[in-house]
């Protein structure tokens, strides 16, 4: 039986990589590790006219907090909470227009990462990714981390993040381009030129 410290840094499976993906895109994913600052230069993006799908995660957890419930109940049975953000996340893009620009705050590969950090068995998600494949893959680099209620993770699990979210990425075969720790309008800058250079605006 594989330990939950085996889990975190478990090989993705070569016969689920080999998958064919369904849907080929020019959908666009943004993610990276809590306090990356993604969101704020998706809020920037979305004032220059590119809306956003929101961060899965933060939308649910936030719609439950509503109903009085509080994170300790939310993520009691993590795997359960991880597979109801895979569902949603899947909803979400069978939603999405296949054959025009969609910009996604996280995308399904980033639950391969976090069922690691859950000690959860990441080739478990790893069928979920071959649905769609994304255009464009942007990973922030770290900012300096803070918590907020529907932000739980800690710097040691952050930086553990900013690591895997890369190497799954790159696994499912995405080239990740890195976004560094620069201004939001700096970050907003290479965004905008390179969906540009790649015929996406």
């Amino acid at each position: 039986m594989i330990s939950h410290t085996d889990r975190r840094t478990a090989a993705l499976r070569p016969d689920l990589l080999g998958t064919r993906f369904e849907f080929n895109t020019p959908w666009v994913v943004v993610t990276g590790a809590p306090s990356s600052g993604k969101t704020t230069v998706l809020e920037r993006l979305r004032q220059l006219g590119l809306a956003y799908n929101s961060e899965i995660a933060r939308v649910f957890i936030e719609q439950e907090l509503s109903k009085g419930r509080n994170l300790q109940e939310i993520r009691a049975d993590e795997g359960q909470f991880q597979l109801g953000l895979i569902k949603a996340k899947l909803s979400l893009e069978r939603e999405t227009p296949q054959d025009k620009f969609a910009l996604f705050d996280r995308a399904m590969p980033d639950s391969v990462t976090y069922y690691r950090v859950a000690g959860l068995d990441p080739n478990e998600a790893l069928p979920y990714c071959f649905h769609f494949h994304y255009n464009t893959v942007f990973l922030f680099d770290r900012l300096p981390l803070q918590l907020d209620h529907a932000r739980t993770e800690d710097d040691k699990t952050a930086e553990f993040l900013d690591v895997w979210l890369e190497r799954d990425y790159r696994a499912l075969g995405y080239e990740v381009v890195r976004v560094p720790a620069m201004t939001i309008e700096e970050r907003t800058h290479l965004i905008l030129q390179n969906l540009q250079a790649r015929g996406l605006l």
